[in-house]
């Protein structure tokens, strides 16, 4: 982005006179010079801050993304934070990971097995004994990724 003043070199002259300008109006309202040129100095710094920000009405010509975000993209990058989260705290497993999980894994096995839920006594077999623990049990803590990951992969 373009700043306000361009080049450093016309940037620092017009602080310079911004600072020389707050100078001569405090000493013509009666201020000491040594004051005058006290107060102008932060004056000319700002002023030299301010010259160098790059303009807020700048356009940015970034190139598109290569592919358009999904919201199957949305929805990785949220689960792989709620992990990420739940893999240091057993309650934001419970909490947040645990439940979709579960959701996901009653759904797969009325899809696929015809089983309406995890209680039903053939979910344990369907799933096997690991994840229906994973899913079922609120004290399981979350696995390594992956064992995690070959966990889901069973679903």
């Amino acid at each position: 982005m373009n700043p306000l003043v361009g080049g450093m070199g016309r940037a620092v002259a017009l602080a310079a006179a911004v600072a020389a300008g707050t100078a001569f109006v405090l000493t013509r309202v009666g201020a000491p010079w040594l004051w005058a040129v006290a107060l102008a100095l932060p004056v000319g710094g700002l002023t030299l801050l301010v010259a160098r920000l790059p303009r807020a009405t700048d356009v940015v010509w970034a190139q598109q993304p290569a592919t358009l975000s999904t919201a199957t993209s949305v929805q990785a990058s949220t689960l792989a934070s709620r992990l990420a989260e739940a893999a240091v705290d057993q309650d934001r497993f419970v909490t947040r990971v645990q439940p979709r999980l579960r959701r996901l894994a009653e759904a797969r096995l009325r899809q696929v097995h015809g089983i309406p839920d995890l209680r039903h006594p053939k979910a344990r077999d369907a799933l096997g004994a690991d994840l229906h623990r994973l899913l079922t049990d609120p004290k399981a803590p979350l696995p390594e990724p992956s064992k995690l990951a070959d966990l889901l992969e069973n679903l």
